[in-house]
């Protein structure tokens, strides 16, 4: 059963949760081009080309840490590298920038449940029902693993 939960997230999780353009992209200021970087980071990920994604993230980050995209971007580099503690810990960075951002939670949540911690995931969609219990895809996301999900008696 467990399976069936995490080929069903799989497939949500190809429905990216609307965030990290604008966010990724500042409008004013010095960090204008960011976007261009992130976008092209993204790109580089889709070609599997690492080294260029993680330079290109890298600088996004650099030049806009203050933007939670440019770590959902580095995130999703060192999730290509398997560095998984590392694609964790920037989700958390993206996450502490905007606590109450549904989005970031979501994208954490496909994160684990991409790499089995059904547990994980639930928490994070239920944080994320918390603060917005609309938001598109959230509800099948969480009937998704909260089906399946161990018992505390079962971990």
């Amino acid at each position: 059963m467990i399976a069936a939960s995490l080929f069903a997230l799989a497939a949500l999780a190809q429905s990216t949760p609307t965030f990290g353009g604008e966010v990724c992209s500042p409008s004013e200021g010095p960090e204008v081009g960011v976007g261009i970087l992130c976008d092209r980071a993204r790109i580089a990920i889709d070609a599997r080309e690492l080294t260029v994604a993680r330079d290109l993230a890298t600088t996004a980050s650099d030049l806009a840490p203050s933007y939670p995209g440019v770590w959902i971007v580095r995130a999703e580099v060192e999730r290509l590298g398997r560095r998984l503690d590392k694609a964790r810990d920037l989700y958390e960075k993206a996450a502490a920038l905007e606590p109450e951002n549904p989005a970031i939670l979501i994208m954490m949540g496909d994160f684990e449940a991409g790499e089995g911690n059904v547990r994980g995931a639930a928490l994070l969609y239920e944080r994320a029902f918390d603060i917005d219990a609309n938001y598109p895809g959230l509800g099948e996301r969480l009937d998704a693993v909260t089906d399946d999900a161990p018992s505390s008696s079962e971990i």
